[in-house]
């Protein structure tokens, strides 16, 4: 396997790590602790499974990649359908309801008379892991991606995104190894059962997160406010336990920061200016009909966490919004693949992962250095736009 001279596979690992600081791959933090918990104190049998929990979330990558590769379709393109969406809330929340002690729940596999039982569950447990966490597409994914298009090779594509998915992998490995350790630890009944309840309810927000994304992506923003509420009151009061009087109050403190911080998500006041779109129609960009004003085209999805973002914040930012007063504002909704106008707008400036935030000169012909893909804050936004109007003259 060949690479350019500024791409090694030392940094197409660290890529990986980097994917770590995405807010997709926090629920697998809950779903690693969940599985691996009960390990106890056999270090090296965790070791193992937690290898072969790695592995699985590597291959699901891997083959992500190679087919987003070569197909041509963007990363991630897949979740445009709600049924994968819920079949994700899904997986996270069966567990967190186990973590309630509602009932026993066994990671799903084989029976486990049959050979090797207990590895196929933790392999299948790390593919639905890495299902999880791909919602995030990032830059890092892009840059790859853009790498792997530069090769007619669909293998090719699947190694370089093995190496990225070693390193998103590596820092489960060593939870999943230690994970464990958690049983041995001083007196850990009545509080570790309340660190568990506190887990299961990080679980319970991330499931009807994806439920919201699935069947009501307007409802998404009260999510993280209300599971907070609920959470607050729960683990403050709700939850019973032989716990000493220090733990007791610490709990209840606890409990009260999160009803308030749910309490301020609710009521905080947010901007009433937002940034108005035109949405995107075929032969709302053409290169044979120049426009008087230049464009900003921003393509999204309603299942793209990053997309959601900009709306909420950089895009509601008094200043992005009178920063944009001059120019044609394009939204591009890619949420269902068979919409062929989109599809036409993805192919013409080849879109290779949502958010993407693309800018027009006056001829429509994209001005090259500006693209950028992923979420950025308003101020960096502004400093785009005004690198953007320097390239207009």
């Amino acid at each position: 396997m060949s690479f350019t001279s500024d791409l090694s596979l030392f940094a197409v690992f660290f890529l990986g790590l980097s994917l770590n600081l995405t807010p997709c791959v926090y629920p697998m933090i809950s779903i690693t602790v969940s599985l691996f918990a009960p390990e106890g104190t056999h270090r090296r049998r965790a070791f193992l499974h937690a290898l072969i929990y790695a592995f699985g979330i590597c291959l699901m990558y891997s083959v992500l990649g190679a087919v987003a590769a070569a197909t041509g379709s963007f990363f991630g393109s897949w979740l445009q359908n709600k049924f994968v969406l819920a079949g994700i809330g899904l997986f996270l929340f069966v567990p967190a309801l186990s973590m309630f002690e509602l009932f026993h729940f066994n990671i799903p596999g084989l029976p486990s008379h049959l050979p090797g039982a207990g590895f196929f569950r933790y392999f299948v447990s790390g593919l639905f892991a890495g299902v999880v966490a791909s919602p995030c597409v990032g830059p890092p994914v892009i840059a790859l991606l853009a790498v792997a298009a530069s090769q007619p090779n669909p293998m090719f594509a699947f190694w370089l995104f093995f190496v990225m998915s070693l390193g998103l992998a590596l820092p489960y490995v060593l939870l999943g190894t230690f994970s464990g350790a958690l049983s041995k630890l001083p007196r850990s009944g009545a509080w570790l059962v309340w660190i568990k309840r506190f887990m299961g309810w990080v679980m319970l927000g991330w499931a009807f997160f994806y439920f919201a994304l699935a069947f009501a992506p307007g409802f998404f923003k009260w999510v993280l406010p209300g599971v907070m509420l609920a959470a607050g009151v729960d683990l403050g009061w709700i939850e019973k336990g032989n716990h000493k009087p220090f733990f007791e109050i610490s709990k209840k403190v606890f409990g009260v920061l999160l009803i308030a911080a749910a309490l301020f998500l609710f009521f905080r006041p947010t901007p009433k200016t937002s940034v108005v779109w035109e949405p995107y129609r075929f032969g709302a960009v053409s290169v044979t009909q120049p426009q008087v004003k230049p464009a900003i085209m921003d393509f999204y999805a309603d299942w793209c966490i990053p997309c959601h973002e900009l709306d909420e914040t950089t895009y509601r930012d008094p200043r992005v919004v009178k920063a944009l007063e001059g120019f044609r504002r394009i939204k591009v909704d890619l949420t269902q693949e068979d919409n062929e106008e989109t599809q036409a707008a993805v192919d013409l400036f080849k879109i290779e992962g949502v958010p993407t935030i693309l800018f027009l000169g006056h001829d429509q012909q994209e001005v090259k250095p500006m693209r950028t893909t992923g979420y950025i804050s308003a101020d960096e936004f502004l400093l785009l736009l005004e690198a953007y109007k320097k390239e207009l003259g």
